[in-house]
């Protein structure tokens, strides 16, 4: 004889459940963005602009 597995009904979900998870998730988001903006201003503070590959010497005739 096989046995009946019993099927539990999902539990409702609530609208305050979705919104508070749809925050977390804004949230994350933004919190990731502000992260990568502060690593490139990093980033940029260290570029050296008087660098010579960044100079263009123009040979002149």
């Amino acid at each position: 004889m096989q046995k009946q597995t019993k099927v539990y009904p999902a539990p409702p979900v609530k609208q305050s459940d979705y919104a508070s998870q749809q925050a977390a998730r804004v949230s994350a988001q933004q919190k990731a963005e502000n992260e990568r903006a502060q690593k490139r201003l990093e980033m940029d503070a260290r570029l050296d602009v008087n660098a010579s590959k960044w100079r263009y010497v123009c040979k002149g005739e």
